[in-house]
């Protein structure tokens, strides 16, 4: 429940060393070098230097989401955790999609106790109002409450969150009004969003010149590069700042909708949790087969004014 601050701002370090491009083998070889205990060094080998910390210990701290203050159960994330964060959720995010990108995927655990399901910690039962977790019923993956009030098969909730999410990024005016709203409390995040949205429009801009012989190919190219490089450093402010879920600063929210399948898990847990509230309801004595999901769970937009509702 207590941070130690040296081990604190050794994870931060290593998160920033990854985000910067380098290795989990220069992470772990700094943290041996900080006299660090890795969990397999209980001994107190790793400050002889005989054992110190690998690269999938390095790589299961960084992407835990014990260190964003979120308490996990065997893999799950159950709720919030009754300690300070560590790491900004920006941060854990954008090293999650990192160190689980396949392309740089190289052997050992992919996920460690990363949230392994879409909801779990994120739809809460609506009897007792804990948050529900992963499970098996009879051969089926389900998610359930500690106290077993509901069981609602996994894949139609996830595919009814992930629709709900989905339709919501659909609407032309979320984006606009979810940075106008962060920009009158003070979010930094907003106004660099709104700076890649705009900068996005500008790139969409030089291909219709260039289509139209406005501008020659090297004026489209110079102009591509030089938007490119500006949302590159965009990129690199968000993902020091918390804000809005993850947005790839060049493609933005159609590419995010075109490819939520592929969509790594943490980020899209993250967009499930800041677009809806989503609540499941006990099933009763009724038969699965005359259910349907809205028997099963309430999906509530978040981020509505009033007269959208």
């Amino acid at each position: 429940m207590t941070v130690v601050e040296d081990e604190a701002e050794a994870i931060r370090k290593g998160a920033a060393m990854i985000l910067q491009g380098e290795t989990l083998a220069a992470v772990a070889r700094h943290w041996t070098g900080l006299g660090l205990l890795a969990p397999r060094s209980s001994s107190g080998k790793a400050k002889s230097g005989a054992e110190g910390w690998g690269v999938g210990g390095v790589k299961k701290v960084l992407i835990s989401p014990r260190y964003i203050a979120q308490a996990t159960y065997l893999g799950e994330v159950v709720g919030e955790g009754q300690w300070p964060a560590i790491l900004d959720e920006a941060s854990h995010y954008a090293l999650v999609s990192a160190l689980t990108n396949p392309k740089r995927f190289t052997g050992g655990a992919r996920t460690g106790s990363a949230p392994q399901t879409l909801l779990a910690g994120l739809a809460a039962c609506s009897k007792c109002g804990e948050t529900v977790r992963g499970g098996m019923y009879r051969g089926t993956p389900v998610y359930r409450c500690g106290q077993k009030h509901v069981r609602v098969p996994r894949e139609l909730a996830d595919k009814r969150a992930g629709n709900a999410v989905l339709a919501r990024l659909a609407f032309p005016d979320f984006l606009p009004s979810v940075l106008a709203a962060r920009q009158e409390q003070g979010d930094d995040s907003a106004h660099l969003h709104q700076e890649a949205q705009t900068l996005r429009e500008r790139l969409d801009g030089l291909a219709v010149a260039y289509a139209s012989g406005a501008i020659t190919l090297s004026q489209m190219t110079a102009g591509t590069e030089a938007i490119r490089a500006r949302l590159d450093g965009i990129d690199e402010k968000l993902s020091g700042i918390p804000g809005l879920p993850p947005i790839d600063p060049v493609r933005g929210i159609a590419h995010l909708i075109q490819d939520w399948p592929n969509t790594p898990l943490p980020v899209r847990r993250a967009w499930v949790k800041f677009v809806t509230t989503i609540t499941m309801h006990p099933n009763g004595f009724r038969k699965a087969a005359k259910m349907t999901v809205d028997d099963y769970m309430t999906v509530e937009w978040n981020h509505v004014a009033d007269d959208e509702e």
